[in-house]
């Protein structure tokens, strides 16, 4: 059986586990009658999967009344003797309890705690019933490849999300001791598998021996302890095929406590390790199944959603070979128990075999054999997506061309020579429509091209992992199979993406090809970040397949906008809506005949803390009172048709629905958003200066002043020196930037971007002016890109902040890390 659904499960209860229901029904009528219906009748149920803990489906129906039937789930301490520390059912129904209560990841609602044994023979507590799907082959046969995708990419990001919760914050602080968590654990399960086995296998001696040898340094004061599940696998979760195939629930809590969460991980990674020939150990096959990650992409998706990079290969062997002994433990304890005749599972025996348990040490003595040989390379965010799903990242490895892994060296390829086929023939074409009558209308050749690109896999590749993760509900509402198949993007790190998104800045016309462009990316980083999920449906999912645009509507024309406390366009709420009223300028994109929605930034209230007035709300374009009055000109540029345009916003009446995460939130959006959107305009940048040294140094060679060419010139040859100089420092700023993103998130990576977003704009202002010298007249004229390119560079030195601001980041962080220095104990000599 590949899979099971939670409401046909379960079957009748082995007699080994029966227990007096009518006791347990007086228990629930006595405790939780709101939650019964009336005058129940209880069938009782035993579900067939599951080693540990019997569980059980309680029916609670009213007589001759099928729709009043209450589902509930009782989990039990198993009968006769058993390890003290095991099966702690008080301890699943805490820990579910404050799971529940925060939101922190689903899991059923809990109902009812019972620490008297005297009830049904051992302590239980009862939960409510999660529908849905058990996938019980890691194989997922019968699936799509992008469907495996989308469940691997469900399982990772929701074990991030569990990791990533503070566990003081959900009033688990004392759930358990995170330091010395894996040396805790080598010593509880190596007690627990001696006391399970009569004589211990020679193989198991030897796994202990090598790990009690090389536990992490860092197990001893984890640097993000955590609420570690414990058993977390496939099997363990509850898939919603009705709600997109999202994780419904995650059961099983037995083993969960504070502790490592590179443990908590290495377990759920274990089907890559598991040895074969044993039916009773389910395993991925090799070749992987198509749509099923890789043990790298897969961990680099983990640390994409949680914004860590990964261990050492040598840390990993060790928390894999500690996963394999804890399994071994957990089964040869279910073996103890079968010969008591007391195991939950029916099939206990097969699955705990000598044969099983012997095979396990020898798996984990192979990872440990294995160290040195291959390396697992540090993951950024790299998406949980469809077919398109994530590439195992490079982490600093891709800082140059030549060392990136070679699923987005050929993507890169890719992307190479669609510019030289589509893009750059178009530019032409394209730059005259926009300069003639029709500018403001858009070329049928755009649209062609964002087919093309479509077609061929290049779209939305700036989208991240920890974002695509998020977002898997849109796929079943996108009826066409190819859209589906790149809806999340490729599944790129920051880092990863910064070599493509270069490559798209050589072009003004490029990025919109792929769905890459501002400001709709950072538009659709607003909605897939804090939009609801009616929101994201509504205008997240036709910004993501290239079916609508959108503009960005902050900036005010009569205050400094830089500084976000200056907003004074209003938001108030009259009733079930807000009426906004405000005069915004350089509203990027609103020009756009294809400009469907904005995001207006104002304030909700004048008189809370200053960064607590502002507010975002979604504003369709076609609501009365919305009025774009003119496109704003950039040196002489409108733009069109894209533009920038003033627009007035008077007494424009939207739901209030349409507010996003909440008043008072504004400008915590703002920095959200800002982070990766000033890191892409700085990616494009060196692709624009790029593109202009080619040209610089193409002219030189061409045109002969003075008797030889311009090549041969001396002042000629420093400037194209410096130009270079200039550049690849440059770049290496924005990769480092884009590195610092993935792996310490917007707020850990702000002083690096910073320092991007001030070099990038002016390098490529240097060395664009540069080639405009060199070219002479032709220039400055529109016979070259390089006065476009040149008039985008000098907006971005303004545009997202300008550069006396970053400059002020800049310093602050300096200032502050001096002052810790100075603050830290200095060494003797």
């Amino acid at each position: 059986m590949d899979c099971v659904g939670t409401d046909s499960s379960a079957g009748p209860v082995r007699p080994a586990h029966k227990f007096d229901e009518s006791r347990l029904l007086q228990y629930l009528l006595d405790t939780v009658p709101g939650a019964l219906p009336t005058s129940p009748q209880l069938t009782v149920k035993q579900f067939s999967h599951g080693q540990s803990n019997p569980t059980y489906m309680l029916e609670l129906s009213q007589p001759r009344s099928v729709s009043k039937t209450v589902r509930m789930v009782l989990r039990k301490k198993p009968p006769g003797k058993i390890l003290a520390s095991a099966h702690a059912v008080e301890r699943e129904h805490r820990v579910i309890s404050s799971l529940y209560t925060h939101s922190v990841v689903p899991v059923p609602e809990p109902v009812a705690l019972c620490e008297d044994p005297s009830v049904i023979g051992t302590p239980f507590y009862v939960m409510g019933f999660a529908p849905g799907m058990i996938y019980l082959d890691p194989n997922l046969p019968g699936q799509s490849s992008g469907m495996r995708r989308h469940i691997y990419g469900q399982m990772a990001s929701t074990l991030a999300k569990l990791h990533a919760a503070n566990p003081a914050a959900i009033k688990l602080g004392d759930y358990g001791v995170p330091t010395a968590y894996c040396s805790r654990q080598l010593s509880r399960w190596t007690k627990q598998y001696h006391a399970s086995v009569a004589s211990p296998m020679p193989e198991v001696l030897q796994l202990v021996s090598w790990l009690e040898g090389h536990v992490p340094a860092e197990d001893a004061s984890p640097p993000h302890p955590c609420i570690c599940h414990g058993d977390y696998r496939l099997d363990n979760l509850v898939i919603d095929p009705q709600g997109g195939y999202m994780v419904r629930a995650v059961l099983d809590w037995e083993l969960s406590t504070l502790g490592n969460p590179w443990a908590d991980l290495a377990y759920n990674c274990l089907p890559y390790h598991l040895p074969a020939g044993l039916p009773a150990l389910r395993r991925l096959s090799h070749p992987l199944p198509e749509g099923v990650p890789s043990e790298e992409e897969y961990v680099s998706w983990y640390c994409a959603a949680l914004g860590r990079a990964p261990p050492s290969p040598e840390d990993w062997a060790f928390y894999l070979a500690l996963s394999i002994f804890r399994l071994l433990a957990i089964l040869a304890g279910v073996q103890a128990r079968a010969k008591q005749g007391n195991a939950s599972s029916a099939n206990a025996a097969a699955v705990a075999s000598d044969q099983v348990l012997r095979a396990l040490a020898q798996a984990a003595l192979n990872i440990i054999n294995r160290v040195g040989t291959t390396r697992m390379q540090a993951p950024g965010p790299a998406a949980a997506g469809t077919s398109s799903g994530p590439a195992s990242s490079s982490g600093g490895s891709a800082m140059s061309v030549d060392r990136l892994p070679p699923r987005v060296a050929e993507l890169r390829s890719r992307l190479l020579r669609f510019m030289e086929a589509h893009v750059y023939p178009a530019e032409e074409v394209l730059e005259t429509q926009a300069a003639g009558e029709q500018r403001w209308s858009i070329h049928p050749l755009q649209e062609q091209l964002k087919a093309k690109a479509k077609a061929e896999g290049l779209w939305n590749l700036w989208l991240p992992a920890s974002l695509a993760s998020q977002l898997h509900h849109l796929l079943p509402l996108c009826e066409d199979a190819a859209d589906r198949e790149v809806l999340l993007g490729a599944g790129l790190s920051n880092l990863e993406y910064a070599h493509l998104c270069e490559i798209m800045g050589r072009s003004a016309w490029a990025p919109e090809c792929f769905n890459c462009s501002a400001p709709d990316t950072g538009n659709m980083e607003i909605l897939a970040k804090y939009g609801s999920k009616e929101q994201q449906q509504a205008w997240l999912l036709p910004l993501l397949r290239g079916q609508i645009r959108s503009c960005f509507a902050m900036t005010e024309k009569l205050v400094a906008s830089s500084d976000a406390t200056n907003i004074q366009a209003s938001i108030k709420l009259s009733g079930s809506q807000y009426v906004l009223n405000g005069i915004k300028w350089w509203t990027s994109g609103a020009c756009d005949p294809r400009c469907k929605i904005a995001i207006f930034m104002g304030k909700t209230d004048p008189t809370a803390a200053a960064h607590k007035q502002q507010s975002m709300i979604l504003v369709p374009m076609e609501c009365t009172g919305v009025k774009v009055v003119r496109p704003m000109l950039v040196y002489g540029y409108d733009d069109a048709p894209h533009g920038h345009a003033e627009v007035h916003f008077t007494d424009v009446r939207v739901p209030a629905s349409n507010m996003i995460l909440g008043e008072g939130r504004g400008f915590e959006i703002a920095q959200g958003r800002l982070g990766p959107g000033r890191l892409h305009h700085c990616m494009r940048l060196v692709g624009a200066a790029e593109r202009a040294i080619e040209l610089m140094a193409s002219r030189g060679m061409q045109r002969t002043v003075f008797g030889g060419p311009i090549a041969k010139q001396g002042a000629y040859q420093a400037d194209l020196a410096r130009c270079r100089i200039d550049l690849n420092g440059a770049r290496l700023l924005v990769l480092a930037a884009a590195d610092a993103l993935d792996q310490h998130g917007n707020k850990g990576a702000r002083g690096a971007i910073a320092m991007a977003k001030v070099a990038a704009p002016n390098m490529a202002l240097r060395v664009i002016d540069s080639a405009v010298q060199v070219h002479g007249a032709a220039g400055v004229s529109q016979d070259t890109v390089l006065s476009r390119l040149w008039t985008a560079a000098r907006t971005l030195r303004i545009a997202d902040g300008p550069d006396e601001v970053h400059l002020g980041t800049i310093a602050k962080l300096e200032l502050a890390a001096q002052r810790k220095r100075e603050a830290a104990p200095r060494a003797k000599l």
